[in-house]
């Protein structure tokens, strides 16, 4: 497959900043532009048909579906979202579960997730759409109660939001818990999505895209064709898809430890502190010092300061708990005047951070498991 690349993004960003005439895309893009995103659309119906293909027997069967006809929305003033998706549930795209891939127009990343439909056939009488609307509120129906009494499927959920998955609702972020409640009274329009950015070489490799959907496509186990049909194993991942978990982790991890230098750096300039030794970057040097980022006070006394990233929001009470090894508590322990734990919410989307007091949080003795 052709991956997605950056100029591919950055020409669908483009392209929807900008106004329409006689609901003509001509009007306002060129004939190379125009191209352009006829190949793009190819690119995600090719993405779209291998993984339907790739799933299909475990979790499907699939129907795959792509932008395409007129590129503008209806008015003709503004570019439609440019993407693909495979679905289930419904024989309508509007009204099923959906694995979709989602050229974001307003930041340079692809959207990758688990949607409902919008509910928006337009051709539909009003009987048909209740009949179709009805239908799809038993699709979140079912898959709340999969994701609130399964247990397989209830961690398998959580996990998502440790890995870079939000919630939507009609647009809006929500908590993952509420979510699981919305999608039984206001099922259309709701969203799991994660953002693929592209890496130093301006393409999003085919491999990054697989282990996103690796990790959301179990929810289709959820997603019944008859009324007969039992929830399927979650099917696990493969040597390749663990490997890169375990790499987009670290990568969390990493983003995190960036996000305090700079917090860091700031607050010695701020303190008129023009030392260029600190803060230092510890943890790219060794991960046995038990801290990630050496660096001073606004006296000059040397902190030592753990940091644990989140991509969860701070709301979240999830985000509540975490790991610490036994090497960082000892040293923690060794250095309670001097240490400093920082936990960073949200790192990819609005970051934040506050400091945590092991003096008072509940320990858990299976390894040193934070609750706070």
């Amino acid at each position: 497959m052709e991956a997605i690349t950056k100029k591919d993004l950055e020409l669908i960003n483009s392209l929807s900043k900008r106004e329409y005439k006689d609901n003509t895309l001509l009007s306002n893009a060129s004939e190379e532009e125009k191209q352009n995103l006829t190949k793009i659309r190819n690119k995600l119906k090719i993405l779209a048909e291998y993984f339907a293909h790739k799933y299909n027997s475990s979790y499907g069967p699939f129907e795959t579906s792509v932008s395409s006809g007129n590129p503008l929305a209806i008015g003709g003033k503004r570019l439609n979202r440019v993407w693909s998706g495979m679905f289930k549930g419904a024989s309508n795209k509007q009204y099923s579960a959906q694995i979709s891939f989602v050229m974001n127009p307003s930041e340079v990343c692809l959207d990758v997730g688990f949607y409902f439909g919008r509910a928006s056939g337009h051709s539909h009488d009003k009987e048909k759409r209740y009949e179709l609307e009805n239908a799809l509120k038993s699709l979140g129906i079912s898959l709340s109660e999969a994701i609130t009494t399964n247990s397989d499927m209830k961690e398998k959920y959580n996990s998502l939001f440790d890995f870079g998955f939000s919630t939507y609702s009609n647009g809006i972020a929500v908590l993952p818990d509420e979510w699981s409640n919305i999608i039984k009274v206001d099922t259309k329009n709701s969203q799991i999505v994660a953002k693929i950015y592209p890496d130093d070489f301006d393409i999003i490799e085919n491999s990054s895209i697989d282990l996103f959907v690796s990790q959301i496509i179990f929810l289709m186990s959820a997603i019944k064709q008859t009324s007969t049909n039992e929830i399927s194993i979650i099917i696990p991942l493969t040597p390749e898809q663990h490997a890169k978990r375990a790499e987009r982790l670290a990568q969390i991890g990493l983003k995190g430890e960036l996000f305090i230098m700079d917090s860091e750096k700031n607050k010695l300039k701020q303190a008129g502190i023009t030392d260029t030794y600190y803060p230092k970057h510890v943890a790219l040097e060794s991960m046995s010092s038990g801290y990630d980022v050496a660096s001073i006070d606004e006296n000059g006394n040397k902190i030592f300061i753990e940091v644990k990233t989140t991509t969860r929001r701070k709301e979240d009470i999830n985000s509540k708990i975490f790991f610490i090894s036994s090497n960082e508590f000892e040293t923690y322990l060794k250095n309670k005047k001097n240490y400093k734990l920082y936990r960073v919410y949200d790192i990819e989307n609005n970051p934040s951070y506050e400091e945590i007091d092991l003096e008072i949080v509940n320990k858990r003795p299976d390894g040193f498991i934070v609750e706070y």
